[in-house]
Order: C-alpha cells, then structure tokens, then sequence
C-alpha cells in the first residue's frame, strides 16, 4: 500500500480523507505542522508554497489543504485569507459589513496539493457555493456560525458534525481525484 501524509490540524478532515485513500489502495498519515503561509490571493499559490515547505521539512510526499472564502458583495473578502479573519473578526463584524448587501453569495474554494521535496506538485481544486446567514448561530469559527450550504437552512455550526462529515465527503470530490492520482503514480 503507497503512503502519503496529510498535513493538517483538523483531524474531522484527515479522517474523513483517509477512508477516501483507502479505496484506492493508498495510506494516508497524519502529521500536525505549523506550515508558513506566503500572502497571496490566490488559494493554490498559498496551498502550493505551505505543501513544498512541509515536504522539505518532513522529507517526504505530503498533501496539503488550503481554503479560502470569497464574499462576493465583498469583493471576494476574505480569500485565502480565512485564519486571520477568524482570529481578528466575529461573525457579527462580517454580518456588519453585510448589513445593506443583497447578494449573500459566498464561494468556498478549497485547494488541495501534493508535493514532494523534490520539486513535483500537483493541485485539485474543488469550488462551493454557499451563502452568509443573516445572523449568527452555534459556536465554532467565525465562519462556521455564518456559512450556510446549499441545501441547508441553518449555518454549519447547527449542523451535526455527522450532516457536516456527510456534507464534506459529497462536495469534495478533489480528494477522489488526489487518491486516483497517488494510486497510479509510479
């Protein structure tokens, strides 16, 4: 069975990922990493920079997932910006910015990358729609007391973690791909 491993704090997704792998003959490891996040608009650049620097200082192949959230009335605020907003923002600050916006479109851009130390990368992109509740909900990330799904009526953070599992496993076919990818390189 090839190994890769997954670079990633939120253990939920690695899971989730794992049992993808395994269909395709493919063990994905966990390793929590600090990795340096280059700014930049772009979702794969920060996804491509973050993966090679992990590969280097593991020394070995590693996935990495990068997220951005883009508001359209916002002018795709905040991007790839995501974990800064969540550290500095509350939900009611961004609803604040939403107050007179009609369009509460917002897309949900996930970029997932595998490197290796020696240079080879290959990215999946996957992009959902979704939109800003008009107030927030539950407990968790800015976001996540805000974002509604399609096909949801209530944020993310209402949802439970099983409908969220549900949910992630059906939008993010980029890891299918990946594991296709991974079970036919040489």
């Amino acid at each position: 069975m090839k190994q890769v491993t997954m670079v990633t704090g939120n253990i939920g997704k690695w899971q989730v990922a794992s049992e993808i792998f395994k269909k395709y003959n493919v063990e994905l490891l966990h390793e929590k990493m600090d990795t340096f996040e280059i700014q930049s608009h772009e979702v794969e650049e920060v996804s491509k920079y973050s993966a090679f620097y992990a590969a280097e200082k593991l020394e070995r192949p590693v996935i990495k997932s990068d997220v951005g959230y883009f508001i359209e009335s916002l002018n795709g605020f905040p991007g790839p910006f995501l974990r800064y907003i969540n550290d500095y923002l509350t939900s009611e600050e961004i609803l604040k910015l939403m107050e007179d916006k009609e369009n509460r479109t917002i897309l949900l851009k996930e970029c997932l990358t595998f490197a290796t130390p020696n240079g080879e990368c290959i990215q999946f992109v996957s992009i959902e729609k979704a939109s800003i509740s008009k107030i927030s909900m539950g407990s968790g990330t800015t976001f996540d007391r805000i974002v509604i799904f399609d096909g949801y009526d209530k944020p993310k953070s209402m949802n439970s973690e099983e409908d969220n599992i549900k949910h992630f496993e059906k939008q993010l076919d980029i890891y299918d791909k990946m594991a296709k990818y991974l079970e036919s390189r040489e």
